[in-house]
């Protein structure tokens, strides 16, 4: 019996051993069954509430779909999965591949027994959730910390929060600054100017000072500074597919205050003229707000060539890198804007004139078929060992277990006998793992160059139009030739407005491929086995 082994722990707050202590008691109790340990799979610090986010349990299913082993133990089924849903999805499909799952109190787990241990794996998540909030809703009406480090406090075991007082002084520079007209960009240059780290200890933002007014974060919204405990703001939920938490905005009015005067780092007065500096900034002209939101088409893909950073907007219709913009010179001395319309109508001519051109294409197909053709011969090199490797063990077994049924066996020979047939089902289980990593012949989309070259075609016809107010099937335009792009960097030869910049276009031609390809170089872009062709780049 060939088994492979998995092991989780939900959390970094235990200890990483874990994982080892879980798999040395399952191959102990394997070995104890005489049975053969072909593979190992584990998630550290992962929660057992979704699948999708963990790589080892992915990599399991995947190889219990090539055939790799015929059982998976683990220490208990919760280690597989706390939900119901999930429980029964790994044991349909490892089921359906003809693979049991085993744990240390049962050798074959049922039908049944996922069901009754999945609810009470799931019930033990929404318990620990109630207990969890139960908690924090105490810690919270006593004043004390309900969740990570807040910049200017220390926490003590138990919650208990104390000021430091150098942070709290920086604190009171930060308000003292903004009441007095600074804006939180030109506090946060102003920091990272005098190389203070930030709250995470790298450089400051203007959003690290502004923050959100809706979820009240951020150094000037921050209620703590000002003496109370503002909790019960917040829900957040994981997705149940990708394990990702997912913040919700309560309604204003289930929010609870509580005064904790003694936690006061700002002066009321000082707090005060913040607040109200706020809260006439929040009545921006509506135009001005919509000029400010209004999407670009390549919104995201932009960026710095000096930095690596995003471009974000600047003014109406100009553009300027986000790290100058946000941190200052110090951090970026890129203080070119930039005309978005002019950066769009050049990318667009680019995408149409190098990348979609008929030679780009064709040299694509050749160099991604090419890498098709090197990576069929490496698994087939890879192959070909093992499977005489197979042979030759599958019938020097075949001798031996006739010469055990005539009577001759021997302590040797019964010894000889075991470890080939642990180094043939090792060899076996190398040979599924390279069937799984195969990648199917890579394939051409019929006409996909000419299809994308005509929606740019339509994007540039129609562009003034659709950046003002796309509608549905604009979207759907300006997001199929988005596709083509990984990213645009932008390098100004000069600060001075109106001096040349060069734009470097990023392409992604591999949409008009089947996944995945072998090793070849197209245009200066590497094509890494089994791991994709990085986009071709053009200048613009």
């Amino acid at each position: 019996m060939r088994a492979a082994l998995y092991a989780r722990y939900s959390s970094e707050r235990q200890n990483e051993r874990s994982i080892e202590d879980q798999l040395a008691v399952c191959r102990r109790h394997a070995e104890g069954r005489g049975w053969s340990v072909v593979a190992t799979f584990s998630d550290a610090a992962i929660s057992g509430a979704a699948m999708l986010n963990r790589p080892g349990l992915q990599a399991l299913l995947a190889a219990g779909a090539a055939g790799a082993f015929d059982v998976v133990l683990v220490e208990d089924e919760d280690r597989l999965a706390r939900n119901l849903e999930h429980q029964a999805n790994i044991y349909n499909r490892l089921r359906h591949a003809g693979v049991a799952i085993a744990t240390l109190s049962s050798d074959a787990i049922g039908i049944l027994e996922v069901g009754l241990r999945g609810v009470m794996a799931e019930l033990y998540l929404v318990n620990l959730g109630q207990k969890t909030r139960r908690g924090l809703r105490a810690n919270a009406e006593k004043g004390l910390a309900t969740g990570s480090r807040l910049y200017g406090y220390a926490s003590a075991p138990g919650g208990a929060l104390t000021i430091i007082e150098s942070e709290a002084a920086l604190i009171r520079r930060i308000f003292a600054a903004y009441a007095a007209g600074q804006t939180a960009r030109d506090i946060a240059a102003a920091l990272n100017a005098e190389g203070v780290p930030g709250p995470r200890g790298g450089s400051w933002t203007a959003s690290t000072i502004n923050g959100s007014r809706q979820r009240a974060n951020g150094i000037l919204h921050t209620d703590l500074y000002a003496g109370v405990k503002t909790w019960n703001r917040m829900e957040v939920r994981k997705d149940p597919e990708t394990g990702k938490r997912l913040p919700t905005m309560r309604p204003r009015s289930e929010w609870r205050e509580t005064p904790v005067p003694e936690l006061r780092i700002v002066p009321d007065d000082l707090s005060q003229a913040v607040r109200a500096r706020k809260a006439a900034e929040s009545g921006l002209h509506p135009q001005a707000i919509a000029n400010r939101r209004r999407p670009g088409v390549f919104t995201g893909l932009l960026k710095c060539g000096r930095c690596g950073s995003s471009y974000t907007v600047y003014n109406s219709g100009r553009l300027i890198c986000a790290a100058h913009r946000e941190k200052g010179d110090t951090v970026c001395a890129n203080r070119r804007t930039l005309a978005r319309a002019e950066i769009e109508e050049r990318v667009l001519r680019g995408l149409q004139d190098r990348l979609l051109s008929p030679e780009a294409v064709a040299a694509y197909v050749r160099a991604y078929h090419a890498a098709w053709a090197d990576h069929a011969r490496a698994q087939a090199d890879m192959r070909a060992p093992l499977e005489q490797r197979i042979a030759s063990l599958g019938r020097s077994i075949e001798r031996l277990v006739d010469a055990v049924c005539d009577g001759q066996a021997s302590a040797a020979m019964m010894a000889r006998l075991k470890a080939q047939e642990a180094e043939i089902e090792e060899a076996r289980a190398q040979l599924a793992e390279i069937a799984t990593a195969a990648p199917p012949p890579v394939t051409l989309h019929p006409n996909a160059g000419a299809t994308y070259a005509r929606l740019v075609e339509q994007l540039q016809a129609n562009l003034s139009r659709m950046s003002a107010a796309p509608d549905v099937a604009d979207r759907a335009v300006i997001e199929a030739v988005r596709a083509l792009v990984q990213r645009i960097e932008i390098f100004p030869e000069s600060d001075d407005r109106g001096a040349p910049v060069e734009i470097v276009l990023h392409g992604d031609l591999a949409r008009f491929m089947s996944p995945e390809p072998g090793v070849a170089t197209l245009r200066g872009s590497k094509v890494v086995a089994g791991g994709g062709i990085e986009p071709p780049t053009c200048g613009l």
